[in-house]
């Protein structure tokens, strides 16, 4: 609502407007295209495309403006076949390819790039139709959008250390985003780690688009690994010990939080877990009760379950 309110003053200013900063990581060179990884600024890239192509479905047919917006989202690979120029991460991808696509029925109504997509296009309808504002002034203003663009050289930058201390009007970063990024932005194959494991775990505890309980469990798992109290504040400073002194790489790490992660997701959902049904009346009256101080203890009593080194009776008995 910010930006579309900023995108009107610029109409009717014939202002520019700064954006913020957008910094990137050249990676493969393709046959078509040079491939970047943003590192900060995917929420800025992303809604500009919701209302480029918001734009575009805004247009009647054979409007000039719709094949210059197709150029800004998409390419023609070898094989004639329109590829998307952005890909956001995996679990916004579907929703935003279904939004190119418009396929209708695979759409989620609770998705935010479907919410914001669905408010543009509303609003560009509204200017258009009642406004007199013409699609071609709507795609000039979002001409004038300005950013600076830092280009993070992979050999003699950190990417992390700069994602970490930018300081943006986006989204302030959850202790969540900081460790997938931390995990993947690193890791010798980052779309491998992705799909094995880091997918996986937004999947058992990220509902509703909200990393609340992803970083509610981070929290609880690094109580536990140290055995003290771990503020909010505290909880990636606390992580990125726990790895540089736990394990030898990347992968083993997002191996051990999926198995955390799993056995985390029983006490947040127990009656979808795979354990006992008295075990999972005794996780449910703990949720209920919130009583979330007792996660880190539990945590360790499953997972030495989960290794073998304890039986169900005496899971049961301890729960």
């Amino acid at each position: 609502r910010r930006l579309l309110d900023d995108l009107g003053s610029v109409i009717k200013n014939n202002n520019h407007h700064f954006f913020g900063v957008i910094v990137y990581m050249p990676q493969k060179v393709t046959v078509t295209s040079q491939e970047y990884l943003i590192i900060d600024g995917q929420q800025r890239i992303t809604t500009i495309s919701l209302l480029l192509l918001a734009l575009k479905d805004c247009c009647s047919n054979g409007s000039q403006i719709i094949k210059k917006v197709e150029n800004y989202l998409t390419y023609k690979s070898n094989d004639d076949e329109y590829e998307l120029k952005l890909k956001p991460i995996k679990s916004d991808n579907s929703q935003y390819k279904s939004l190119l696509g418009h396929n209708q029925d695979q759409l989620d109504q609770n998705s935010n790039l479907v919410k914001n997509y669905l408010l543009a296009k509303k609003t560009f309808s509204n200017w258009i139709n009642k406004k007199q504002i013409t699609p071609e002034q709507i795609l000039s203003s979002l001409k004038q959008l300005e950013v600076v663009g830092i280009s993070v050289d992979s050999n003699d930058d950190d990417p992390q250390l700069i994602f970490e201390s930018i300081n943006s009007t986006g989204v302030p970063l959850t202790n969540s985003d900081l460790i997938r990024n931390y995990l993947l932005l690193k890791a010798k194959d980052p779309e491998k780690l992705f799909n094995n494991y880091w997918i996986k775990i937004e999947n058992l505890l990220r509902e509703n688009n909200s990393n609340n309980e992803l970083d509610n469990f981070f929290r609880q798992l690094m109580i536990m690994n140290f055995s003290a109290k771990v503020t909010n504040s505290k909880v990636y400073q606390y992580f990125e010990e726990y790895c540089e002194s736990t394990f030898e790489n990347r992968e083993e790490a997002l191996k051990a939080v999926l198995e955390y992660a799993k056995i985390y997701a029983a006490f947040v959902n127990p009656y979808q877990s795979k354990y006992n049904d008295e075990i999972k009346k005794w996780l449910f009256d703990i949720n209920y009760l919130n009583q979330s101080t007792s996660y880190p203890f539990l945590m360790e009593i499953f997972h030495n379950y989960e290794n073998g080194s304890i039986n169900e009776k005496i899971l049961t008995k301890v729960v």
